[in-house]
C-alpha cells in the first residue's frame, strides 16, 4: 500500500508552471548543438526578463567584463552557452523555488540558495577535473532538488515520522527512505518535471540520478553529484558550521576529480556566490 497517490505526485509534478517556450526553444538548439550566436540571441531578445538578467549578469565582475555589454549579442558571447542556458532556466524558477519548503527542512530561500550554489559549482567543475564535461551539468545542478517543491505537499507529519525513523533506526540514507516508503524519491520527481518541461534527456538525467550517479551512467549525474555534496559544505562554511561532503569515489574517479581538490572547489564556489548569488536572489 503507498502512503502517498503516486498519480496524484505525478500530477502535482505536471502542474508546477511550465517553462516559457523561449527557455525551452534554447534548450533544444544549446543541447543539439544547432544554434549560432545570432539564432540564441534572436530567442533571448525577445524575453525583457531574460535579456535585463543577462545583460546584468554579463556586466557583474564575475563574469570578467571590462567595458559594458550593451547588447544580448555581447552578452551571449561573454557568457557562453552553457552558462546562458542556466541563466535562463534561472530566470524562471526562481519565483518557484524560493519559498519555504518545510517538509525538508529549508526555510524561505534556502533552497534556491542551495540550488545557485550548485550550479556555480557545475561550472567550476571543469576546472578541477580531468575529464572534460558536458555543457549542461549546470543547468541540470540548478534544478537537481526541483523534485523536492511537488514532493513536499504530500509529506505530512506522519509520514515525515516514517522517513525519520527509517533513517535513525534503520539505517537508510535520505533517498532509501523515500524509495522504500514512497516508492519514489524527489530525483526520479524532479526528472520527471524536467521532461515535462521539454528539457534535454541530459539534464532529466543528471536531476534524476544525483544522488545515485552510478545508475545514470552519465557524467551529468556525477556533476550534479558532485556539485550537491559540495555545495553543502559551502552552504555549512558560510553558517559556521562544521562541513561534512561525501563524496561518491566513483562519481569523483569517472570525473576526474581529486579530493586534493575540494578546498579548492570550496573556496571558488563561496567566492563565486557572493559575487554573484545577488542577481539570482540568492545572497
Amino acid at each position: 500500500m503507498n502512503l502517498i497517490d503516486i498519480d496524484a505526485l505525478i500530477k502535482k509534478a505536471d502542474e508546477l508552471q511550465p517553462l516559457p517556450a523561449s527557455v525551452v526553444k534554447l534548450a533544444s538548439m544549446l543541447s543539439s548543438g544547432a544554434g549560432d550566436v545570432d539564432e540564441i540571441t534572436n530567442v533571448i531578445r525577445f524575453d525583457p526578463a531574460l535579456t535585463v538578467r543577462l545583460l546584468r549578469l554579463a556586466n557583474s565582475a564575475f563574469s570578467g567584463a571590462s567595458v559594458a555589454i550593451t547588447t544580448v549579442k555581447d552578452a551571449v558571447s561573454r557568457l557562453g552557452t552553457a552558462r546562458i542556458l542556466s541563466l535562463a532556466v534561472a530566470s524562471h524558477c526562481r519565483p518557484l523555488m524560493r519559498v519555504q519548503v518545510r517538509a525538508y527542512g529549508y526555510q524561505e530561500g534556502e533552497l534556491w540558495r542551495h540550488s545557485v550554489v550548485s550550479m556555480l559549482l557545475a561550472e567550476l567543475a571543469p576546472r578541477v577535473c580531468k575529464t572534460p564535461l558536458p555543457s549542461a551539468g549546470a543547468t541540470a545542478a540548478l534544478l537537481h532538488d526541483i523534485g523536492k517543491l511537488a514532493m513536499a505537499h504530500f509529506l505530512d507529519q506522519d509520514i515525515l515520522d516514517l522517513l525519520g525513523r527509517a533513517q535513525n533506526e534503520g539505517g537508510l540514507t535520505p533517498l532509501e527512505a523515500e524509495s522504500q516508503i514512497l516508492h519514489v524519491h524527489h530525483g526520479e520527481l524532479g526528472g520527471l518535471i524536467a521532461r515535462h518541461w521539454k528539457l534535454p534527456e541530459a539534464i532529466v538525467n543528471g536531476i534524476t540520478y544525483h544522488h545515485n550517479p552510478e545508475q545514470g551512467m552519465d557524467l551529468v549525474c556525477d556533476v550534479v553529484h558532485l556539485a550537491d555534496a559540495v555545495a553543502k559544505g559551502v552552504e555549512a562554511k558560510m553558517a559556521n558550521k562544521p562541513a561534512k561532503i561525501d563524496v561518491n569515489a566513483g562519481a569523483a574517479e569517472r570525473l576526474g576529480f581529486a579530493m586534493k581538490d575540494m578546498e579548492w572547489l570550496c573556496t571558488e564556489g563561496q567566492a563565486a556566490f557572493t559575487k554573484v548569488g545577488g542577481l539570482f536572489g540568492a545572497a
